[in-house]
C-alpha cells in the first residue's frame, strides 16, 4: 500500500505546503468563539459544542493542517495528538502552540496519516477530523479500520466533511463556472462513503448543514467575526432554517456540509 499511495501523498503534501495558512497567534475572539460556544446551532461552533467538556480527555486530530483546532482544543484542556502531511502546516502548528503556552499539551506530527497509524500506540477519548476523510477516499475502509486500534470502550469520533448527497446535484454543480479549489485526489462525500463510515461507526448521528448557507457562504463576503449585529441575526436565521430545511425527510440531500458524530452506548 505504501508505494501505491506515493503519488498521492506527494500531490497532498505540495498542495498544502503551498497553502496561504493564517500564522501567528489565534485572534482572541476567536478563542472566546470556540471556547464559551454560545451559539452552538452555527455550523462552526457546533463540532467544538458536541464534543462536551474536554478537559483532561486525549484527543486525536486527523489531518490538523495549521493546528487551529488541535489548540483551541487544547485550550479547552484537552491534550491534543494532532496528525498533517505538510510540514509547513505542523511547523506552523507547532509555533501557534508555543505562542499560546499549550505546547505540553498538543503534540504535532507531520506525516501521512496512513504512516502515522501504523505506528501509533495508545489510546484516545476522542478522535475527530475536520474535513478529512474526503482526502482519504482511495483508503477509506482501512484508515477506519485501523482508527479503532487507537480507540477505547468509550472513545467518542467526530468528523466534519463536506457532502455531494445528489448525483444530480453534484453534476449541476460542476457544470457551473465555479472554481474548484482543492486537491486532485479529493471530493465531497457521497452517499456510498458515508456508507462506508456508518458501517464502521454503526449508530453515528449525520448532521447536515449548508443549503442555505452555502449561497450565503458565496455571495455574502467578510467574516463572521466582523458582521454588523444585523447581518449576524440574519445568519444566525438562516442557520435555524437550514437546520429545519434538511431534517425533512428526503431534504437532506440539499445539505453540503456534515458533522459525523459516533458516541458509545450508553
Amino acid at each position: 500500500m505504501m508505494e501505491g499511495d506515493q503519488p498521492r501523498w506527494t500531490s497532498e503534501q505540495e498542495f498544502f505546503d503551498n497553502e496561504a495558512y493564517s500564522e501567528g497567534p489565534i485572534p482572541q475572539d476567536i478563542i472566546d468563539r470556540y471556547v464559551a460556544c454560545r451559539h452552538p446551532f452555527t455550523p462552526a461552533e457546533y463540532p467544538f459544542w458536541v464534543l462536551g467538556d474536554v478537559r483532561g480527555k486525549r484527543i486525536f486530530d486527523l489531518g490538523c493542517g495549521d493546528g487551529t483546532n488541535s489548540v483551541l482544543l487544547a485550550l479547552k484542556g484537552a491534550h491534543v495528538v494532532a496528525v498533517d502531511i505538510s510540514p509547513r502546516a505542523i511547523e506552523i502548528a507547532k509555533n501557534r502552540a508555543r505562542l499560546h503556552g499549550v505546547e505540553d499539551r498538543a503534540e504535532f506530527h507531520a506525516s501521512p496519516l496512513e504512516t502515522y497509524l501504523g505506528q501509533a500506540g495508545g489510546k484516545f477519548d476522542i478522535i475527530c477530523g475536520f474535513a478529512i476523510l474526503h482526502h482519504l477516499l482511495p483508503v477509506l475502509d482501512s484508515v477506519l479500520d485501523d482508527l479503532k486500534q487507537l480507540a477505547h470502550s468509550q472513545t467518542v469520533y467526530m468528523f466534519t466533511e463536506p457532502v455531494a448527497l445528489s448525483a444530480g446535484l453534484r453534476k449541476l454543480r460542476l457544470m457551473l463556472p465555479i472554481p474548484v479549489h482543492g486537491t486532485p485526489d479529493e471530493s465531497p462525500l457521497q452517499a456510498r462513503d458515508l456508507e462506508t463510515i456508518l458501517q464502521h461507526l454503526p449508530g453515528a448521528e449525520v448532521r447536515l448543514s449548508h443549503f442555505l448557507l452555502r449561497f450565503w457562504d458565496r455571495f455574502i463576503t467578510g467574516r463572521y467575526r466582523d458582521y454588523s449585529p444585523l447581518r449576524r441575526a440574519i445568519y444566525h436565521s438562516l442557520c435555524h432554517l437550514d437546520r429545519g430545511i434538511l431534517s425533512i425527510p428526503g431534504l437532506g440531500i440539499l445539505g453540503s456540509s456534515s458533522v459525523i458524530l459516533s458516541r458509545p452506548a450508553r
